[in-house]
């Protein structure tokens, strides 16, 4: 060893009779026991030499002790984070703190369990750093070591928690309120200028010339809007994934959490749904004015699909002392095939409004069939049939002018009371909806008597039963070796989110704020998979993907596209540049958890949504609501939607004591949000006679 005014210099021979020969520097750090703490950096730069045959490679460990596990009398027993450094032939680099993990030999000795298997630099007390290459035994190996030094620091999740996370809800709403204010703005004008062109036309006396002209102008201003949406919600939705990322994540801790924080977070993650929803909105009725909506059709049960619907706006009409009646006609068929989730979003927005509208008497949901018009060419009678559905209320009615207003974005009729938590979209969406499914919706109305909307739609009659969609277990983990996957965004806020939920699945990740240091990266961390952002500064995540593919060595790499841009365009570039597979912000955390699997071929260990040992017997005793009940709870826990599951477990309680304890564990599931064995806890009790009305 020397010792030099700039450098440490080791000069290692390495003897053949050693079981394992090794020359190692050691640094001690601080006090034995407390020594340093290191856990709030993010990046380690070294400035090292190396000279010696064979394989260039260093091991670098990060001894911590910890009084659970580690003792003074024994240096192994302090937990050994380490780093194996291929070195690179520039003398300077740095490497994220990230790519540490505690030593696999480590865990087997001291039968550390895997819930306390994860790094820990709180109280570092060495510094190691050690050869590796035991090819070159009979050899003389020359470390020269001028720098190690420890650089960045994390963002705690307290400070995410107390503050980053309300800045974010609060971001997000106002760019929601611009872009609705800007979004009307454009509508103003556009309504003004097509009366300056009608004033045109009367003194040119060339009406038909000017309205074809007003046509295509109000066709190019609907483009321009819809453009600007679709720009808008990449902006949007970025701060969503954080918001609901994290509501996401903490959630899964809600045993540490007290009450107060527990009904907070549950208030985040009710609000960011509230706000992509709203986006939703206004995605899809852009997507309707620029042809680009697209129907999925599916077998779907129509009984059970409107007793489901019924029962939902019973619970809503019944809290306002209204009655509500469900009335379908003989000689419907059973089974249609029709877009499940659009025809439901076109129901439940009419049926809203007539328990919105109304303070007294009833609202009616009729399904009725129809006489065939004209059946498209190709297309038997006998498999298409046509329904009629309506929705009729006693509530406040609406004049004349009111319903030539009703369908147009962002307008209320309403007084500002009843208008409130609204944003007038509803009706604007439904009638395109409808439209795309070849009716139209028409209304009858007089203020005072109530109000009538009805369309009529044809659909094809389905041979065989709708698909029953079973509920998926939480996934806690996977079976054999750690994997390495590369989160690469330009968000910090996304990227802590993603750390936090790869990191807590068992993988080892390391993060890139763009895409150049993306390709830094992958010589000394090596990922398995990579995560990439589309938009980036420096380099995008396209172009990334695209240099990644030309690389040798790398072409083959598993590479997932994570953006905000959601729509069916940005897929298509992203998987024309490279991408294995595409996934829209905000994330939802399994199936971006499913598609690593898919992709690295993982073996996956799930928690059983309700252990058999304690539930099942539970089950046994429990008087179980009628089919009915059954079947609109699991619809209700499908979406997602718990405050409605809390109303409905209450309103079981109340009707027939005998289902107190359904009823205790439905609230109690909904109120942790725990969704996963919520849907597990009601698919148990789902028979073939369930999904069907009686």
């Amino acid at each position: 060893m020397t010792i030099t005014r700039d450098a440490f210099v080791m000069r290692c021979y390495l003897g053949a009779a050693a079981t394992y020969p090794f020359c190692k520097f050691q640094f001690l750090m601080g006090d034995p026991v407390k020594g340093i703490d290191l856990s709030g950096y993010d990046t380690i730069a070294f400035d090292m030499r190396y000279s010696g045959r064979g394989r260039r490679v260093v091991k670098l460990h990060l001894l911590n002790f910890e009084p659970e596990f580690s003792n003074l009398s024994d240096w192994n027993s302090q937990r050994f984070n380490e780093l194996l450094i291929d070195l690179p032939s520039e003398p300077r680099f740095t490497i994220p703190m990230s790519a540490v993990r505690t030593a696999d030999w480590w865990h087997f000795s001291r039968r550390i369990p895997l819930s306390k298997s994860y790094v820990r630099l709180d109280h570092v007390t060495a510094v190691e750093l050690a050869t590796d290459n035991y090819s070159a035994t009979g050899q003389v190996i020359t470390v020269e070591l001028r720098k190690i030094e420890f650089r960045g620091k994390w963002i705690s999740k307290t400070t995410l928690l107390d503050w980053l996370m309300f800045a974010w809800i609060g971001f997000g709403m106002l760019a929601l309120s611009l872009g609705l204010l800007h979004f009307r703005s454009d509508l103003q004008a556009s309504e003004t200028r097509l009366e300056q062109m009608a004033v045109i036309d009367r003194e040119r006396k060339a009406a038909e010339a000017a309205r074809e002209a007003a046509l295509a102008e109000a066709v190019a201003l609907a483009r321009q809007r819809s453009n600007f949406v679709a720009q808008m919600s990449h902006e949007l939705r970025t701060p969503l994934n954080a918001i609901i990322g994290y509501a996401h994540l903490l959630a899964r801790d809600r045993d540490h959490l007290t009450e107060r924080q527990a009904s907070g977070l549950g208030a985040i993650r009710e609000s960011g749904q509230y706000l992509l929803a709203l986006i939703n909105d206004i995605l899809d009725l852009a997507r309707v004015e620029a042809g680009k909506m697209v129907l999925h059709p599916a077998a779907v049960d129509l009984g059970a699909f409107v007793q489901v619907l019924a029962n939902i706006m019973r619970v809503k009409a019944e809290e306002k002392g209204l009655a509500f009646s469900c009335e379908l006609a003989p000689g419907l068929p059973s089974t249609v095939t029709v877009d499940e989730t659009r025809l439901r979003q076109v129901l439940l927005n009419l049926l809203g409004n007539a328990v919105k509208f109304t303070d007294s008497g009833k609202v009616t949901l009729r399904v009725l069939p129809a006489p065939l018009a004209d059946v498209p060419d190709g297309q038997d009678d006998a498999a298409t049939a046509r329904l009629r559905f309506e929705v009729a209320d006693s509530g406040i009615g609406m004049s004349a002018q009111q319903i030539g207003r009703i369908f147009q974005p962002f307008e209320q009729v309403a007084t500002a009371k009843r208008s409130e938590g609204g944003t007038g979209l509803g009706l604007a969406i439904s009638q395109q909806l409808v439209r795309l499914m070849g009716g139209n919706i028409d209304v009858a109305s007089e203020p005072g008597k109530g109000s009538t909307f009805r369309f009529e739609i044809a659909v094809p009659v389905a041979a065989g039963g709708p698909v029953t969609v079973q509920p998926q277990d939480t996934l806690v983990g996977y079976e054999g070796e750690r994997k390495r996957l590369l989160v690469v965004d330009d968000v910090p806020l996304n990227r802590a989110m993603m750390l936090d939920l790869l990191q807590s699945a068992g993988f080892v990740v390391a993060a890139a704020a763009n895409g150049l240091e993306c390709l830094v990266l992958l010589d000394s961390f090596k990922p398995d998979l990579i995560l990439m952002d589309v938009m980036m500064p420096v380099m995008d995540g396209n172009e990334t993907t695209r240099r990644i593919r030309r690389m040798p060595g790398w072409d083959g790499i598993p590479i997932v596209a994570v953006t905000a841009s959601a729509g069916a365009d940005d897929e298509r570039k992203s998987r024309d540049a490279g991408a294995d597979a595409f996934l829209a912000k905000p994330v939802d955390h399994d199936a971006l958890l499913r598609t690593v699997g898919k992709l690295l071929s993982l073996q996956w260990i799930t928690e059983q949504a309700a252990p058999a040992t304690t539930e099942g017997g539970d089950d046994a005793r429990m008087t179980v609501p009628p089919a009915a009940e059954i079947e609109e709870l699991w619809q209700l826990a499908r979406i997602g939607n718990m405050r409605q599951i809390r109303e409905r477990a209450a309103y079981l309680q109340g009707l027939d004591p005998a289902y107190t304890a359904f009823a205790s564990r439905l609230d109690m599931l909904a109120q942790g949000y725990h969704s996963k064995r919520l849907a597990a806890f009601v698919a148990r009790f789902r028979t073939e006679d369930a999904v069907r009305p009686p």
